[in-house]
């Protein structure tokens, strides 16, 4: 009988060793396949939104799993944030943050013997600005009226949720809380009209809101308070936007569709002004006008240049440049992954700066997303407009207020067709804008005089 022979611990361990280079298959890898990952674009200096993503084989074809694989940028190319070990299909994952200069980048994923190499585009982000802000040109100014004149803003499947009253100053109004469909979304709104109003005798006046939140219908009874006895002359409309809420007491509606901030916010306001002048006998036939402060300022202004039968619009420190230097700031931080806390910022940086970071969105898509935005570019077609924006204002910086103003000097434009006050030391409160809403009220009463 043959003698038995053990291993020693030291050929043990050298055997171990064997095993955890060649993978839990035993077999050396001989091929390193691309999965995923490769081409993407990224700010230089930033991480790759996705990782790199490799399959390791060996000679026959078959994933080797528990393998640890290297990954080598080019000098100057970056860095790589891990290294994986592969998984039960052979599968593992590289993180990848890009070099300091823009241009292409590569990176080589190894595993054995076996590689290959990716690449990657790191964007030079103050050239690409300079490309994105170029201003807008008449073409694309055009194209963008032309698609708005294909919306469609009438209103379906009218239904009224809710009918109660509410106090507007010394006036007490029926409250309609009424849904319908607009662009096969489903909307919400609110529409107010003081009690025994005579048919036709009403205008109608439309309030639309900043912020991310929704709105409330309680809002109403600032506008009571400040109109006095004129509140008696108007009927109000609130829209709630896509996504957000319309509050009234303890009831909640939300809209539905995804946000879209200034953009289908207008298709959302027109469309309950249709319901209003359908629904509503004690309003004059024709024309509206509409209050709107900070994203609603914007919405109020694009409207202005959609529907022609908007008659005044009253403008709280809104955004009306999206191609101006304090967007291209915003635009900045959200490419470099520190979006400011504003309105529209989370919205926007999905749906524009991001996919155009990735290279998912068209440079020209993306400038036609901002032309959507801008109302100064059809300030031609604007009626009469009155603005309110203060020097000091954090969160809708006043260039946006100057870039309107400068666009309406050079049409001529000027009181009373168009007014605009500048508070110095004024920030983002219409209660802390000296006389603002005496002026407003001023002016959107004039209305009552034909």
């Amino acid at each position: 009988m043959a003698p038995r022979r053990f291993a020693s611990a030291s050929t043990l361990l050298f055997a171990s060793a064997l095993a955890a280079c060649a993978g839990e298959s035993g077999l050396e890898p001989t091929t390193v396949e691309l999965v995923s990952g490769s081409d993407q674009r990224a700010v230089q200096g930033l991480s790759l939104e996705d990782p790199i993503v490799v399959r390791v084989l060996n000679e026959l074809g078959d994933p080797v799993s528990g393998y640890e694989i290297s990954a080598e940028p080019a000098p100057g190319h970056g860095r790589t944030d891990s290294v994986t070990v592969t998984d039960g299909d052979g599968v593992a994952e590289v993180y990848w943050t890009l070099g300091p200069d823009g241009g292409e980048h590569t990176n080589t994923v190894t595993a054995g013997e076996a590689s290959t190499t990716v690449s990657a585009t790191a964007l030079d982000l103050e050239a690409e600005l300079d490309t994105l802000f170029v201003p807008a040109t008449d073409g694309e100014i055009e194209t963008i009226a032309a698609e708005w004149r294909t919306r469609d803003y009438s209103a379906g499947e009218v239904a009224v949720e809710l009918t109660g009253t509410i106090a507007l100053g010394g006036t007490t109004a029926v409250l309609r809380i009424v849904s319908h469909e607009v662009d096969g979304v489903l909307h919400y709104g609110a529409i107010a009209v003081p009690e025994g109003a005579d048919p036709g005798s009403l205008y109608l006046l439309a309030y639309l809101h900043g912020g991310d939140a929704g709105v409330s219908v309680t809002d109403l009874q600032y506008f009571g308070i400040a109109l006095g006895d004129l509140a008696e002359s108007f009927a109000f409309v609130v829209p709630s936007f896509r996504s957000e809420e319309l509050r009234h007491g303890s009831r909640r509606w939300t809209s539905e569709g995804p946000s879209s901030h200034w953009d289908h916010d207008v298709d959302d306001a027109i469309a309950l002004v249709n319901v209003a002048f359908e629904t509503t006998p004690e309003l004059k036939a024709g024309s509206y006008s509409v209050i709107g402060g900070s994203r609603g300022a914007g919405v109020a202004l694009l409207a202005g240049a959609r529907d022609e039968r908007l008659e005044r619009i009253i403008a709280f420190f809104g955004p009306t440049d999206f191609f101006g230097e304090w967007v291209r700031d915003i635009v900045r931080d959200m490419a470099l992954r520190m979006p400011p806390s504003l309105t529209g910022v989370t919205h926007l940086d999905s749906t524009l700066v991001q996919p155009f970071i990735r290279g998912d969105m068209a440079r020209a898509e993306a400038r036609l997303d901002m032309v959507r935005r801008s109302a100064v570019l059809y300030a031609s077609e604007l009626p009469l407009v009155q603005v309110h924006h203060g020097t000091l204002d954090e969160v809708v910086d006043v260039s946006q207020a100057y870039s309107l103003i400068a666009v309406m000097e050079e049409l001529g434009r000027e009181p009373p067709d168009f007014e605009a006050f500048i508070y110095e030391g004024g920030g983002h409160d219409v209660f802390f804008l000296e006389e603002a809403i005496e002026r407003g009220v001023e002016f959107i009463s004039e209305v009552l005089d034909g």
